[in-house]
């Protein structure tokens, strides 16, 4: 369903996938192990937005996902 993408999620619904990957981005990680260090970071993120670690780890894979589809110009930004 190519066409549908970026259709489902509501404006308010993509300023929160913002709003967690930039806390995603500023919040400290572990620098020497790559898995810990984005656990580290899901954890600050469901911490600072009040939800839980899955909600949080799915907002900032939305947001991921969103951003390759706009880069691949499957969708508008």
């Amino acid at each position: 369903m190519p066409e549908l993408r970026g259709i489902q999620a509501t404006p308010e619904i993509k300023a929160e996938w913002v709003r967690a990957y930039k806390l995603y981005v500023q919040a400290p990680g572990v620098p020497h192990d790559k898995k810990q260090d984005r656990t580290e970071r899901i954890n600050y993120v469901a911490e600072h937005l009040d939800i839980t670690r899955k909600q949080a780890k799915r907002r900032v894979r939305n947001y991921e996902a969103w951003q390759r589809n706009i880069k691949k110009r499957l969708v508008e930004p």
